[in-house]
């Protein structure tokens, strides 16, 4: 180290805190400026237009729905649903997947179902996505569901028997490890998200073009115009030992 910088660090005295103040103050929302009246004017014909579609009722829940594991009727409600729009818009898949982290409210509640209820079960912008799966892959599926403890699904039938899928069937006829299986799911699964890592491996994707959410809300419409009401059980689709 040479002379100058000798000089320089003998000259940084060394600084110490002698005394400190604190006090609390009260904010207004006011004096933020959070409470923009041209702002509030600006946005409100957007936000009574955006009210007035989403509080449209397009359908009645007969009963509550709860979302549950390793199955729980409001999941089973949406596999169904979204089999039905694949079956009315000429797809034909043989079960239906999607996953338990994807519907975001705890419960569909008994009484009228709106717009926005399903905005809020299922807020996210997934595709609908059909697509073929050998039965190896199918296989490892299954058993990714049974760790996952359980998954919604339409179309198939399971039991988890020590971290395994068992008893394994596709619209009631039992799983033919040696057949391909169509999938009826969304490109987050399709993706290999939630662990769904064997969809990666699809012989054929197909996409439905239509937004999750969006053929929710196409199908409940109709159900309500054929005069059938929302119904979900817990019927024993998958099953834990």
């Amino acid at each position: 180290m040479g002379l100058l910088s000798l000089f320089v660090l003998s000259c940084n005295p060394q600084q110490q805190v002698l005394q400190s103040q604190s006090k609390n103050l009260r904010l207004n929302s006011d004096s933020l400026h959070l409470s923009d009246q041209h702002v509030l004017q600006t946005i409100q014909p957007y936000k009574i237009q955006l009210d007035s579609l989403m509080n449209v009722q397009i359908n009645t829940a007969d009963t509550d729905m709860k979302k549950e594991l390793p199955e729980g009727a409001l999941g089973n409600l949406v596999c169904d649903v979204l089999m039905d729009y694949a079956i009315a818009n000429g797809k034909h898949p043989d079960f239906c997947l999607m996953n338990h982290g994807g519907l975001r409210i705890p419960t569909l509640y008994k009484g009228p179902v709106y717009v926005r209820t399903v905005y809020e079960l299922m807020p996210f912008e997934n595709q609908l996505l059909l697509l073929q799966l050998s039965g190896i892959n199918c296989k490892m599926l299954f058993d990714a569901i049974a760790l996952n403890g359980g998954t919604p699904v339409a179309g198939l039938r399971m039991k988890i028997l020590n971290d395994s899928a068992s008893q394994i069937q596709i619209q009631n006829l039992d799983f033919d490890v040696n057949k391909n299986y169509w999938i009826l799911t969304s490109d987050y699964l399709a993706n290999g998200g939630d662990k769904a890592d064997a969809l990666k491996a699809a012989i054929q994707v197909v996409d439905v073009n239509i937004k999750i959410r969006d053929a929710l809300l196409v199908q409940i419409k109709q159900m309500k115009i054929n005069g059938k009401t929302l119904t979900g059980v817990k019927d024993g689709r998958i099953s834990k030992n």
